[in-house]
């Protein structure tokens, strides 16, 4: 069972890269809810210094508008492939498919599969000697080990259909009485990754191959953009409220300060 010709003819890469995420901050009283999301993230082209971008919601300049000026800020014209890194999130993704109007490639985020794989691997060993469940839940024995092995070097089908298995054999022992805690929150891991499998199978490439040919696998870039723009000030150190507008103002400016964009003399100003 091997990696499909589309999945690995995509180890090559395209041009430009955007790496994009989310985050939630608090919002000023009287706002229509206690926190918005905004987008931010990075434009990666070759040979050009990184382009840091970020948006709020409801605001004159849409997300999708942000995303097609940093994007043309690298060079992008209408045309020209372009790959999206994130966790899997759909709007993230439509924001930047209506900044290109064209099909992208979207490439699933390994550090979110890893992390999901671990919580799995971590309630495995919290329950896997209890009652002998080695030998009534032989299949998920087998398969635990080796799902991160299969996701990692693209057998996407075959890891597919592990979590299937699991999943049903599973099925017939969390939901009987008298189950415990520990392996219905298995389950529900279980089951979690199977939807999520499903939701982004044609975001799930042979990232071994990736890794190796220096090809990027993660939206790490889009992780340091949010600890530059947004928890700095925003979230972590200081968690003031802000309005949609005042939030994408700030944001600018300090995509564009991180940047190097704005000139030495004005940098305390805008920081």
């Amino acid at each position: 069972d091997l990696a499909s010709p589309y999945r690995m003819s995509r180890a090559g890469g395209s041009p430009i890269s955007v790496f994009i995420d989310g985050a939630y901050i608090r919002a000023v009283p009287g706002y229509q809810s206690r926190h918005f999301e905004i987008a931010m993230g990075r434009v990666v082209a070759k040979g050009r210094p990184p382009r840091q971008f970020a948006a709020s919601p409801h605001v004159t300049t849409g997300k999708h508008d942000v995303v097609r000026a940093a994007l043309r800020a690298q060079g992008w014209v209408p045309g020209s492939d372009v790959t999206v890194f994130s966790d899997g999130d759909v709007g993230l993704q439509g924001i930047v498919i209506s900044a290109t109007r064209q099909p992208i490639t979207h490439i699933l985020d390994w550090f979110h599969l890893s992390m999901r794989l671990r919580h799995i691997e971590q309630a495995w060993e919290g329950i896997r000697k209890v009652d002998n469940l080695n030998i009534y839940l032989w299949d998920v024995a087998s398969h635990v080990p080796r799902l991160r092995h299969l996701l990692w070097s693209g057998y996407v089908r075959e890891a597919q259909r592990a979590v299937k298995d699991m999943h049903y054999q599973l099925e017939q022992h969390a939901r009987r009485q008298g189950a415990s805690f520990k392996l219905k929150r298995f389950f529900e891991l279980v089951s979690s990754l199977q939807t999520y499998l499903i939701q982004n199978k044609p975001s799930l490439v042979d990232y071994c191959r990736r890794y190796w040919s220096g090809q990027p696998i993660s939206s790490c870039p889009a992780e340091s953009a949010a600890n530059s723009l947004v928890n700095a000030r925003m979230n972590k150190k200081r968690q003031m409220r802000w309005s949609p507008i005042g939030a994408h103002r700030v944001l600018q400016v300090r995509a564009a300060v991180a940047d190097g964009r704005l000139k030495q003399a004005k940098f305390a100003l805008a920081a």
